[in-house]
């Protein structure tokens, strides 16, 4: 008997986990494969280190930064080069200020800029409940503005289609602002006026693990210790008089499907299961390339994003190498493409070999010089990132309000209320939270 079984030894799970203990609660983690991390799968080939899914987190955050703290786990600031980001637009690389000054760089014309630069005074009511992240950013800003920026939002966060994503599904922070103050940017001004004064303004900045998202996932799993038990696939959890029964071995008050959708619908009971089987994702590749500075030179910076109006495939391509030192052996760079998504999903279809040809295209294209890699890795990751399509935020009242007839069972993951490691720091808080106020 133990106070809360995690099902799932991913990011999320280990988070939860580690937040749960930090807290003082007797906690079992239970992970199918042999070692924890979920998508969080390292590579580390020929002095270089390609992350196949989130490689960097901005901390430090309210929630995320004390559970790190607590597990020791070890995060660096990124290079001085993570500052700068850059969007490819009608063939062009643009470096985009991270301040107001976005408004007169060359992303858009004068007359797009003059229509944002009017939010604040714009009041139009939304076209729906639940807007698409295109529909919303064209209301609030114009279509010129509009246009890139949900693009940039949506193929950088979920390799989604700005037309399908929902808004308040997949930003509700940025949809809270006008809900309070009828703009976004009166919003923003606002949020920032009424924080408390005991609470100055901590600027987030790009931070990445030394060993990857797989030594971070180690780390957390060393702080469970005997907790965390690999190699062990759960094939039922039950409801019992007392709690829950995972395998008929293991029992608790509270218990946690730290799972993606699809993985967790076989341990549900049926009603709900139906219900969280709607969840949708979309396959991507990972694209590196890696080779002499010389032959990959890279400019300084994050990465770059894809624009809109481009005949690019890839979404966004990352310098891995000059913002998160130990990517790439001495001398050598790194760079990350991303393909498919919901928004290129026949890209899929291109077999490896080919897909490594369109990313040295791309990239070429893209800072302007041919380049030449002597390392080349594709990775598919199927069946990839959760899409929060237009009716997400319905789905997941549904599944709340199912939730609430089980008590003590708890869904958690990136395929339901956030997207990478921030993400899931506010939910294991959260979860932690509702568990701790019902025992």
């Amino acid at each position: 008997m133990t106070d809360v079984i995690i099902v799932g030894g991913g990011l999320a799970g280990l988070l939860t986990g580690a937040e749960l203990k930090r807290r003082g609660r007797d906690v079992v983690v239970l992970e199918a494969s042999d070692r924890p991390g979920g998508v969080a799968q390292t590579i580390s080939e020929d002095g270089y280190l390609l992350e196949p899914a989130a490689g960097s987190v901005l901390l430090p955050t309210p929630e995320l930064t004390p559970i790190l703290d607590a597990a020791g786990v070890r995060v660096v600031e990124a290079l001085a080069g993570s500052k700068r980001r850059y969007v490819y637009l009608r063939d062009r690389l643009i470096e985009v200020p991270d301040s107001p000054a976005v408004l007169f760089s060359p992303l858009i014309p004068w007359k797009g800029k003059i229509r944002a630069a009017r939010e604040p005074w714009v009041r139009t009511e939304p076209t729906s409940d639940d807007e698409s992240i295109l529909d919303y950013l064209n209301r609030r800003f114009g279509t010129d503005m509009g246009r890139v920026a949900a693009t940039l939002m949506a193929h950088g966060v979920f390799a989604g289609d700005p037309a399908r994503l929902s808004m308040r599904g997949a930003f509700p922070r940025i949809v809270a602002w006008e809900d309070n103050a009828g703009s976004l940017i009166g919003g923003g001004i606002a949020a920032m006026r009424n924080r408390p004064k005991d609470k100055p303004r901590v600027r987030k900045t790009v931070h990445v693990a030394p060993g990857g998202m797989a030594g971070l996932a180690d780390d957390l799993a060393r702080y469970l210790g005997d907790a965390l038990h690999t190699g062990h696939p759960v094939r039922s959890v039950t409801h019992t008089e007392g709690g829950w029964s995972v395998d008929d071995e293991f029992t608790a008050g509270s218990v946690i499907l730290a799972l993606a959708p699809h993985q967790a619908t076989p341990l549900l009971p049926h009603d709900l299961a139906d219900l969280v089987g709607r969840g949708t994702t979309a396959p991507v590749a990972v694209v590196g390339l890696g080779g002499r500075m010389a032959d990959i030179p890279l400019p300084i910076g994050f990465g770059a994003l894809i624009g809109p109006d481009t005949d690019l495939h890839t979404l966004g391509i990352l310098f891995e190498s000059q913002y998160a030192a130990g990517r790439a052996p001495a001398g050598h760079h790194l760079a990350k493409g991303i393909y498919g998504g919901a928004a290129d999903p026949d890209i899929m279809g291109l077999s490896d070999e080919e897909l490594v040809a369109l990313m040295i295209e791309e990239t070429s294209r893209v800072i302007g010089i041919p380049i030449q890699p002597t390392w080349t890795r594709v990775v598919r990751q199927v069946p990839g990132i959760p899409q929060y399509d237009v009716g997400h935020v319905g789905w997941m009242q549904d599944i709340d309000e199912r939730l609430a007839t089980y008590p003590g069972l708890h869904l958690a993951g990136w395929g339901y209320r956030g997207i990478g490691l921030s993400g899931l720091g506010i939910e294991a808080v959260a979860l932690a939270d509702t568990i701790l106020n019902n025992r």
